[in-house]
C-alpha cells in the first residue's frame, strides 16, 4: 500500500505535549537513514503529519483528520497526564485501530507513567509496551529529553522505513562515535596550531578582526532575511505559524548573541526589536495572547531605550511598536489598557517629523475598533472620522485601499449595532467593494478572511431589513471562503471568524422561523467557540461562546423546545458572568439584555427583568438588543408607554427586526406570557 504520510503524530495541544510534539516532527521529517542503511534499499522518511490544534471545527477538520489516518503509515501518540483528557487524541488511535494497523502504534511517553497517560484506547492495543518510546526525565527537561529521543526514536524509524531497528542502532552509534572523533582531532589540531604560530597570529590579528565585522555583518543580512522576507512569505502557508514562531524564537536567539559583540549596537537593537515583533503576531495568530504581549513589550523597551540614546530611527518605531501592542491587547479583550497603547501610539506619531500618513490613520482606525469594542462608541466615530479623513488624501496604493476597507468595516459594524442600517449598510458595502479591488490586485488569505468579515455583518445587516434572499446570497459564497480558511487548524483568527459567520447565519434563518437549520448553525457556532475560549483563555471568546449558548436557546424557546432552551440560556448567563469584570461596556450591556430576557422568560419576575435592562441600556442606550429585550420586560411589567417607545422603534428600523418583534411576542404567548397591550404594540407596527 502507498502511504501519502509516513507518519502521524497525536497530542494534546498542551504546553511540554506541543514543544515535545514540534521537535520530534522536526526531528522524523529531517532525519536521514546513514549511508550504510540506505545502500540496502531504504528510503528515507518522506513526510509527517500532526494534528497542529485541538479546534473540532465541525466536518471540516474532522475530513481533514480522517484522510490523513487513512493515508498514515505509523502513528506516534504522545502520551503525558493530560493526553487522556483529550477525546480527540483518543479518537485519533481509536481510527487508527479500526483501519486495522493498530501494530504500527508507537507511543512516546513524556510524563507520568502508561497507567495514567494512555489514551483509553491506546490501552487497548495488544502488545504496544513492546513499541514504547520513553524519553521522561525528572523535571521535564526539554533537552535531556530530546537527547533521549535520538534513540528511542528509532523504534518509530524502524516501523516507517522496515530497516530492523538494532541495525539503525549499530549505525547511530558509529555516527556519533565518528562525529565525537572528528571533534577531538580538531580540537588537538587547533591546540598545535595555536602552539606552533602565536607570533604568526599577530600579525593576522588585524584580518581576522575585518573578518569578524564582515561574518558580523552578513549574519545580520541573514537574520534580516529571516525576520522579514520568510515569516511574510509563509503567512499565506495554511498551517505554517507554529513554524515561523520557531524561526523567529531561533531568530532571537542568535540575534541576541550578535548583540553582545556587535560594534553596532543600534542596528543589533533595532533587528531584535524587529524580531520580538514578528515574533508577538505569531504568537497571536496562534492564540498565544500573554506570550506575544510579552514579546511586544520587549520590543517596546528596547525602542524606548534607543529613543532615550537619541536614536532618530526609533520613535516612529516605538509609536508602531504600541499601536501593535493595542492590537494584541484588543486580540486579548484587554481593551482598556488597548485604549491606552492607541492613545500614546498616536499622540507619539507626528506627520511634522516625517511621519507617513498612512500609518497615522492606521492608528486612528485601530482605535476606532478597539473603542467600538470598549463600548465608547462616540470617540470611536472621531477615530474613524479622522482616519477616512487622512485616507482620502492618499489615493488609491493597496495599502490605503485596505486601511480603508478595514475603517469602513468596523464603522459599519458600530453602525449596525445601534440600528443605523441603512447607513451601515453603505459603509459595508464600500467595504466590501474594497476587498474585491484588493483580491484582485493580491488574492491573498488575509484579504479573503477580511472580505469574509465583513460580509458575514453585511448580511446579517440585509437579514435585519428583511432582506433574507440578499443576505443569503451574501453569506452563501462567504461561508465557502470561511469554511476553506478554518481548515487551517492551528490559526484561531480563522476560527473565529467562521464561527461568527455561521452565527450569523443562524440569525437569518431564526427570523425566517426555520428554527432547525438556525439551532444546528448555533451549535456549530458554540462547538468552535468552546475551543476557542479553551485555548485562549480569553473572557473575549468566552463571552463569543456565551452568546452563541444564548442565541441557541432564544431558538429553541421560540420552537417551544422550553427544557433545552432554559439549559442553554442558564449555560449561557453562567458562562458570561464568569468572564464579566473582562469585558468592555458592549459585551457588558449584552449579559444584561440576556439577563433581563431570562428573568422574564423563565423567572416572570417582570421588576428584575426591568432592572437588568436598564442596567444594560445605562452601559449601551443605542444597543439594538439591549432595547428590544428592555422593551419586552417593560411591556409585562405595565410600562406600557416605555414598551411602546421601545418596541416600536426597533420595528422601525426595518421589516427584519419588525419580523423578530412579532415573533417573540408569539413565542411569549405561547409559553403563557401575556399582557392586554400586547394587540397595541402589535397593531401599531403592522
Amino acid at each position: 500500500m502507498s502511504f501519502r504520510y509516513d507518519v502521524f503524530i497525536s497530542y494534546r495541544h498542551r504546553p511540554l505535549d506541543g514543544v515535545i510534539t514540534e521537535k520530534v516532527f522536526n526531528a522524523l521529517e529531517s532525519y536521514k537513514l546513514p549511508r550504510a542503511v540506505k545502500a540496502c534499499g531504504y528510503e528515507d522518511i518522506k513526510r509527517a503529519f500532526r494534528d497542529t490544534e485541538e479546534l473540532q471545527v465541525s466536518r471540516i477538520l474532522t475530513e481533514t483528520i480522517d484522510s490523513a489516518l487513512d493515508s498514515t503509515n505509523c502513528m506516534v501518540v504522545v502520551c503525558s497526564p493530560d493526553a487522556p483528557l483529550s477525546a480527540w487524541v483518543d479518537r485519533e488511535v481509536a481510527n487508527f485501530i479500526e483501519r486495522g494497523r493498530a501494530e504500527h502504534i508507537y507511543p512516546l511517553l513524556i510524563a507520568g507513567d502508561p497507567d495514567i497517560s494512555f489514551p483509553p484506547s491506546l490501552k487497548l492495543v495488544p502488545n504496544v509496551m513492546d513499541r514504547v518510546m520513553d524519553i521522561r526525565v525528572p523535571g521535564n527537561d526539554v533537552k535531556k529529553m530530546m537527547a533521549k529521543a535520538e534513540t528511542e526514536l528509532l523504534k518509530v524509524v524502524s516501523g516507517i522505513t522496515g530497516c530492523p531497528e538494532a541495525e539503525l542502532l549499530r549505525e547511530h552509534n558509529l555516527r556519533r562515535n565518528r562525529r565525537s572523533a572528528a571533534r577531538a582531532i580538531a580540537a588537538a589540531a587547533t591546540f598545535a596550531v595555536i602552539a606552533g604560530v602565536s607570533l604568526g597570529l599577530m600579525r593576522v590579528a588585524q584580518s581576522y578582526r575585518e573578518t569578524a565585522s564582515r561574518q558580523e555583518a552578513a549574519s545580520m543580512r541573514i537574520l534580516n532575511e529571516l525576520t522579514y522576507s520568510l515569516p511574510d512569505h509563509l503567512t499565506n502557508v495554511p498551517g505554517a505559524y507554529s513554524r515561523i514562531a520557531g524561526i523567529l524564537r531561533q531568530n532571537t536567539a542568535d540575534i541576541n548573541a550578535i548583540l553582545a559583540l556587535s560594534s553596532d549596537e543600534e542596528s543589533a537593537q533595532l533587528e531584535a526589536a524587529a524580531n520580538y515583533e514578528k515574533l508577538a503576531n505569531a504568537g497571536s495568530v496562534l492564540g498565544m495572547y500573554e506570550d506575544a504581549i510579552a514579546a511586544e513589550d520587549e520590543a517596546v523597551a528596547r525602542y524606548e531605550a534607543l529613543v532615550v540614546g537619541g536614536s532618530s530611527d526609533a520613535s516612529r518605531k516605538l509609536a508602531s511598536a504600541l499601536n501593535n501592542r493595542g492590537n494584541l491587547l484588543k486580540s486579548a479583550g484587554r481593551y482598556a489598557e488597548a485604549a491606552e497603547a492607541y492613545a500614546a501610539a498616536i499622540a507619539g506619531y507626528r506627520l511634522k517629523d516625517g511621519g507617513d500618513a498612512l500609518t497615522l490613520a492606521e492608528m486612528l482606525g485601530n482605535a476606532g475598533a478597539n473603542a467600538v469594542s470598549l463600548g465608547d462608541d462616540l470617540r470611536a466615530k472621531e477615530y474613524f472620522v479622522r482616519c477616512l479623513a487622512l485616507l482620502d488624501d492618499i489615493g488609491d496604493r493597496s495599502d490605503a485601499l485596505d486601511a480603508a476597507a478595514i475603517t469602513n468595516y468596523n464603522y459599519g459594524v458600530l453602525l449596525y449595532r445601534e440600528g443605523s442600517y441603512t447607513a451601515a449598510e453603505e459603509r459595508l458595502n464600500a467595504s466590501c467593494a474594497l476587498y474585491d479591488r484588493l483580491l484582485d490586485i493580491t488574492d491573498s488569505l488575509q484579504n479573503r478572511a477580511s472580505y469574509v468579515r465583513t460580509a458575514s455583518v453585511l448580511a446579517a445587516c440585509l437579514a435585519d431589513q428583511g432582506q433574507y434572499d440578499r443576505a443569503e446570497d451574501v453569506f452563501s459564497p462567504a461561508a465557502n471562503i470561511a469554511a476553506e480558511l478554518a481548515s487551517d487548524g492551528e490559526n484561531t483568527d480563522y476560527q473565529r471568524l467562521y464561527a461568527e459567520l455561521i452565527n450569523n447565519r443562524a440569525i437569518n434563518f431564526n427570523i425566517q422561523s426555520d428554527y432547525a437549520r438556525a439551532d444546528g448553525l448555533y451549535a456549530d457556532a458554540a462547538e468552535i467557540y468552546s475551543a476557542l475560549s479553551q485555548k485562549t483563555g480569553t473572557a473575549a471568546d468566552q463571552a463569543l461562546y456565551a452568546l452563541a449558548l444564548l442565541n441557541r436557546g432564544e431558538n429553541a424557546f421560540k420552537a417551544q423546545d422550553y427544557g433545552h432552551s432554559r439549559v442553554y440560556f442558564e449555560d449561557g448567563l453562567d458562562s458570561y458572568s464568569s468572564v464579566l469584570d473582562g469585558l468592555g461596556d458592549y459585551d457588558t450591556a449584552q449579559y444584561y439584555a440576556w439577563l433581563s430576557y431570562y428573568d422574564l422568560l423563565y423567572r416572570r419576575d417582570f421588576e428584575a427583568a426591568v432592572d437588568a435592562g436598564l442596567a444594560g441600556y445605562e452601559l449601551q442606550p443605542n444597543n439594538v438588543l439591549v432595547n428590544l429585550n428592555l422593551g419586552y420586560a417593560c411591556l409585562y411589567a405595565g410600562y406600557h408607554e416605555e414598551a411602546d417607545a421601545l418596541l416600536t422603534m426597533i420595528a422601525g428600523l426595518g421589516e427584519g427586526q419588525a419580523e423578530t418583534v412579532r415573533l417573540d411576542l408569539a413565542a411569549q404567548q405561547a409559553a403563557g406570557l401575556y399582557s392586554d397591550y400586547t394587540a397595541v404594540i402589535l397593531d401599531k407596527i403592522g
